[in-house]
């Protein structure tokens, strides 16, 4: 069922109580449309003009295109390289992604392909328990287990992967110590290089691992960062406002970060334990919407917005809720009911940063199966956004 929204005239799902009172202050597109309803967020976020079966499931595929925050990650270190302990521009939340999903090779997308290894987003990894669980299906199979995106601890905690943790053992001297013998078998390594005729060996890989290197260093004991993922200085008033969940402490986790200077930060929505679980609902559909999906994404998207706003910070900060494809607008026969993949006609939300507030863009038929009016594309969103940092879409990398 529907329920009114705050926009006159845009009904938002009975399962979306919060959304709908925060819906004037957002653009609903809802004639996305493309022609590859496959896997991976490749083509969706980054400016490859195809994608196929066997590039989605190979991030390494050499016909892949940068992710748009990799492309801005890119551009502002050409224009103002960072500074040691400098927040990123490129970060990712809640754990690297497809790495905690069962049996399966990574889903392409979210890399800097031939920007070169560097230019992939910093992850940050959960420190956390799951509270609650939910009903996990695959074709026939029906199972409950933990699931994170549906409750998480309040001590849960997000921190940059490898980055800025050391451990009991591992203290900054003894740290700088290592770093100190690691540069001298870099010099002696470039002293060596120097004197043997020919190309040199360092390709893309070894200098992207050597940013990653340094960035790690500069981060290490970095106030900035630690401050910005620290979520004991939220109250906690707050942050139930977003829900606890691991989506829901992202997405606060997100916004502290960008008040800390980071240019552009994801939150995915990603597979957790079995393979084809998240969004991805091909089965038992309306049970996983109404328990495990819709609770969480409610009052996370509300609470960012409603939290932007009262802090005056709204306009400045634009807000994506993106998506690969939609889902079939009629259900399968399979258990509980449920819908497959469709990209030729889904909806995407923005909020912040020049979007206009209270619009809804495009129309479809009265299945939701086809776009009717004023087509887009994922590509029209990647240069709207560009447009929106200051970054000419056309520029060539």
């Amino acid at each position: 069922g529907s329920v009114r929204s705050s926009r006159p005239g845009c009904d938002v799902c009975e399962l979306l109580p919060n959304v709908s009172r925060v819906m004037d202050k957002i653009t609903v597109v809802r004639s996305m449309t493309h022609p590859y309803p496959i896997h991976g967020v490749a083509y969706a976020t980054t400016g490859t003009p195809i994608i196929d079966g066997i590039m989605e499931l190979n991030p390494r595929d050499g016909r892949h295109h940068p992710y748009i925050g990799s492309v801005v990650d890119y551009l502002q270190q050409q224009s103002a390289p960072r500074r040691p302990g400098q927040v990123p521009d490129n970060i990712a939340l809640p754990f690297p992604f497809s790495s905690q999903r069962a049996g399966e090779v990574p889903r392409a997308g979210p890399y800097g392909a031939f920007l070169g290894n560097a230019y992939n987003p910093l992850w940050t990894e959960f420190r956390g328990r799951a509270t609650k669980t939910a009903v996990k299906t695959l074709q026939d199979q029906r199972f409950e287990d933990v699931e994170p995106y549906v409750g998480i601890s309040n001590d849960s905690r997000f921190a940059l992967a490898s980055a800025t943790n050391l451990g009991p053992e591992l203290t900054i001297d003894r740290l700088n110590q290592r770093r100190s013998l690691l540069q001298q078998f870099d010099q002696a390594r470039r002293d060596a290089e120097t004197l043997t005729p020919g190309p040199s060996p360092r390709g893309r890989g070894e200098n992207g691992f050597d940013r990653y290197r340094e960035m790690a260093y500069s981060l290490i004991g970095s106030q900035q960062i630690h401050t910005a993922l620290d979520l004991d200085r939220e109250p906690m008033g707050l942050r139930e406002s977003y829900g606890m969940t691991i989506f829901g402490q992202a997405c606060l986790t997100a916004r502290r970060l960008v008040e800390a200077g980071s240019k552009f930060v994801s939150v995915f929505w990603d597979e957790y334990g079995l393979a084809g679980s998240g969004w991805d609902t091909h089965w038992d559909h309306y049970g996983r919407l109404k328990n495990e999906l819709m609770p969480g994404f409610d009052m996370a998207l509300a609470g960012l917005i409603n939290d932007l706003d009262q802090r005056g910070t709204l306009d400045d900060t634009l807000i994506m809720v993106l998506s690969e494809h939609g889902r079939t607008p009629r259900l399968n026969r399979a258990v509980g009911g449920g819908r497959d993949h469709w990209s030729q006609a889904y909806t995407t939300l923005f909020a912040g940063g020049g979007i206009a507030r209270g619009r809804v863009v495009g129309r479809t038929d009265r299945h939701g199966a086809m776009v009717t009016e004023r087509p887009v594309s994922p590509k029209d969103v990647l240069a709207t956004a560009y447009h929106l940092l200051g970054i000419d879409p056309h520029t060539m990398l």
